[in-house]
């Protein structure tokens, strides 16, 4: 895997919203988007004082990876006791997981995350996302906190603005198949 610098102003930005208790948002795009979560954490637990943010990470259904923590931890035990824990040959993604503190959590059980708070949250599948979905989760993270929505891989910001998404489900009928978007292309 090529490791590339991440650019400085990100850096700024995470430090200036925790200076100033305020939540910053990141989109990231490419379906490698879960390797980068685990930079922007690193970078929020550098700038906060106190203890590493804890995660909330929402999805539609399919979370992509395991979450099972007591299995990560047992198998990351065994790798430090037999010595052949090799930090740079590791997945970072895989360690992130086993040392973090995560919530996970989908998009129709939000409701029950209420009234908790977290570092950092996690947005996997755009489509699915609600206004409502997404003042949930947002109201869930603390001054300084990062939220963070995953996107697929894209060509053009056109295939942003006309992406299918699961809340038009409700406006199809049989006489219109197609639901056309408001957004206006300038």
């Amino acid at each position: 895997m090529n490791r590339k610098k991440v650019d400085n102003r990100i850096r700024i930005l995470i430090e200036n919203g925790v200076a100033e208790r305020q939540r910053s948002l990141f989109v990231v795009v490419g379906d490698r988007g879960k390797d980068q979560v685990v930079i922007l954490h690193h970078m929020l637990s550098k700038a906060t004082v106190k203890a590493r943010p804890s995660v909330l990470w929402c999805y539609k259904k399919e979370l992509g990876f395991s979450s099972h923590r007591k299995k990560r931890m047992r198998q990351l035990q065994k790798k430090i006791k037999s010595g052949t824990l090799n930090l740079k040959q590791d997945d970072p993604f895989e360690l992130f997981v086993a040392a973090t503190n995560i919530r996970y959590c989908y998009y129709n059980e939000t409701h029950k995350i209420l009234g908790n708070t977290f570092g950092m949250c996690v947005l996997q599948d755009f489509e699915a996302l609600t206004p409502n979905l997404l003042a949930r989760t947002v109201e869930t993270v603390e001054g300084g906190g990062l939220v963070v929505i995953l996107l697929r891989t894209m060509n053009s910001l056109k295939q942003l603005y006309t992406m299918t998404m699961d809340v038009h489900s409700r406006y199809r009928t049989e006489a219109h198949q197609d639901v056309v978007g408001r957004f206006n292309e300038r």
